[in-house]
């Protein structure tokens, strides 16, 4: 295997390579080791006295040459090990999607997390601005309350003229905390515009599929139950197609994950080049997808269904790096339609089901649950 090779392997496998390895080299040392013939004093002074055990008769010939306990220890040892980074290079290597999915999910909440606490902290200071502004107002009211009782009550033109600079100096003092305040105001409002796009952001990016960019599941959960309580109050049709691409795990195995996700990415376009209107595709979780269609009846999601099977299977697919022939990629689908006071998980399940027998049926087909 070259150097680039190596290098573009996970860590997980190259652990497991390396145990599978060294579990080699072990028994193939033992197995060398344990040959009268064969003497490893040279390399790390082994000799039968130490490492063996031998039975002679009263003749002198052997009858019995064994391992040591200490040699067994340290075979068993060595093989142990490898056995435990093997596993657990394995368990690395399976885990380790789902791994990083969640911890791109948790990342994802955490943002959220603290956007919303960085909002929720402007708008308390926005509120406090707010309330500086109306105790300056009551202030300034009071003041000029004050000064109108004065000048009724005064006939000194002494008297008149300092209540006048008082208004004045009043005046001038509540402007410039007014400009200040309104200063503020202006940069807390440009900082909760700057907040609120962030939050847009981050909402849009937790209901998208990192690999498709279609909608998730995420999405799904909340938007689903939405369109089924629309389409039961205004009395209209509602119909999923559920889709899976067929033997899809055997082409990860064959050509890697990176052609994986390119023939999820191709299917996700496929779909979204066939939908329109309120209709939305969306993934549902490894190569299952969704798509979702309202005021749709049976036979238009059929049709649709089998619009977007046939589009697939005509479809000629090679590795889009070595342009290695990949072979025909096949999905099945399973489409049913929202009944009269129906749950959502209850049309999922129904269409799931569909899809089974689509499967069990031989793949590549639409079964629809009529």
């Amino acid at each position: 295997m070259s150097t680039f090779a190596l290098r573009q392997l996970p860590s997980s496998a190259a652990l497991m390579l390396a145990s599978a390895v060294a579990i080699f080299c072990t028994f193939l040392v033992w197995g060398l080791s344990m040959r009268s013939e064969f003497d490893l004093a040279s390399f790390l002074n082994w000799s039968d006295v130490s490492w063996q055990i031998a039975e002679v008769d009263s003749r002198g010939r052997l009858v019995r040459l064994g391992a040591h306990p200490f040699a067994l220890a340290l075979l068993f040892g060595f093989v142990a090990t490898g056995c435990m980074g093997f596993a657990w290079g394995a368990w690395q290597f399976f885990a380790g999607p789902s791994r990083t999915q969640r911890e791109a999910d948790e990342g994802l909440s955490d943002r959220l997390e603290k956007v919303g606490k960085e909002l929720d902290d402007e708008m308390t200071s926005v509120m406090r601005l707010l309330k500086q502004h109306l105790d300056l107002s009551g202030s300034h009211s009071q003041s000029l309350t004050q000064a109108g009782e004065s000048l009724l009550g005064s006939t000194s033109p002494d008297r008149i003229r300092a209540i006048i600079q008082f208004l004045i100096s009043e005046n001038k003092k509540v402007q410039t905390e007014v400009n200040d305040l309104n200063a503020r105001l202006q940069q807390s409002q440009q900082q909760i515009d700057k907040l609120r796009v962030n939050l847009s952001d981050s909402h849009r990016l937790g209901m998208l599929d990192a690999v498709t960019s279609l909608k998730n599941r995420h999405w799904l959960d909340v938007h689903l139950p939405k369109e089924a309580e629309h389409a039961a109050t205004a009395n209209e049709s509602l119909c999923i197609i559920m889709a899976d691409v067929d033997h899809f795990k055997r082409i990860n195995d064959t050509f890697g994950h990176a052609v994986g996700d390119e023939i999820l990415r191709r299917f996700a376009e496929l779909l979204s080049k066939n939908i329109k209107g309120r209709d939305t595709a969306a993934r549902y979780g490894g190569e299952e997808f969704i798509v979702v269609l309202p005021q749709t009846r049976l036979s238009g999601a059929k049709n649709l269904g089998e619009q977007i099977r046939s589009e697939l299977e005509c479809k000629k697919w090679m590795h889009h790096r070595t342009g290695q022939p990949i072979g025909k990629v096949t999905a099945s689908f399973g489409i049913a339609e929202l009944r009269r006071g129906e749950e959502c998980d209850d049309l999922l399940d129904r269409a799931d089901a569909k899809l089974y027998e689509a499967k069990a049926a031989g793949r590549n087909r639409v079964v629809v649950d009529e």
